[in-house]
């Protein structure tokens, strides 16, 4: 029973914290906002704040991985059943940023770029290692951080655009653009013994 009451506890604080992050970039730029700012926001003590993350990068990747992996969990059948990487991930994947529409705007800060294509990576990594597990595709070649790089960077060019510009196309619009702009090459790589 105590540790389930202290897992409640720690959930609590970590999502005040988020949400006070979150609150606070509404207001002002990511680079102006402190620890002491959130932990003031949320009403959350800095020792606890420290617990719990690292820095406040730490604290907004905890969110963005919230996010991954639920959109990672959303994924998993179509990349493991199908090796033509479905154009529906895609728009799971537009989907997701439309979902959270308020956080995707916030995202878009310019001093935010640099972190978030740095997760971008990671994710696309995952997903297309997860890809090529699931089919049984070796990288031999050694070239996987390069497709993984001109993924991530085409992938979150794409959706800041779509972002910045107010999601003007729905996301099934989007993902069928991604696809098509995509999976041919993609595909040709994975399968096509380039790796």
């Amino acid at each position: 029973m105590a540790e389930k009451e202290l897992d409640k506890r720690v959930e609590r604080s970590r999502r005040l914290l988020i949400d006070a992050l979150l609150e606070l970039m509404k207001d002002r730029t990511y680079n102006k906002i402190s620890v002491a700012h959130i932990a003031e926001q949320s009403g959350v003590a800095r020792p606890t704040f420290y617990l719990h993350f690292h820095s406040k990068d730490d604290l907004l990747i905890a969110y963005i991985d919230e996010m991954f992996e639920k959109f990672y969990a959303e994924i998993d059948e179509y990349i493991t059943q199908r090796k033509d990487a479905d154009p529906v991930i895609a728009s799971i994947m537009f989907r997701q940023w439309s979902d959270n529409a308020v956080f995707a705007r916030l995202l878009m800060q310019d001093d935010i770029d640099s972190l978030m294509l740095s997760q971008f990576k990671n994710y696309v990594s995952r997903v297309v290692e997860r890809f090529m597990d699931a089919h049984g595709i070796k990288n031999r070649a050694g070239l996987l951080p390069y497709v993984v790089d001109y993924l991530a960077g085409a992938s979150f060019m794409v959706i800041t655009r779509w972002v910045r510009e107010g999601f003007t196309e729905t996301p099934e619009v989007m993902g069928e653009l991604y696809a098509s702009l995509v999976r041919p090459g993609l595909l040709a790589v994975l399968l096509g013994g380039y790796l």
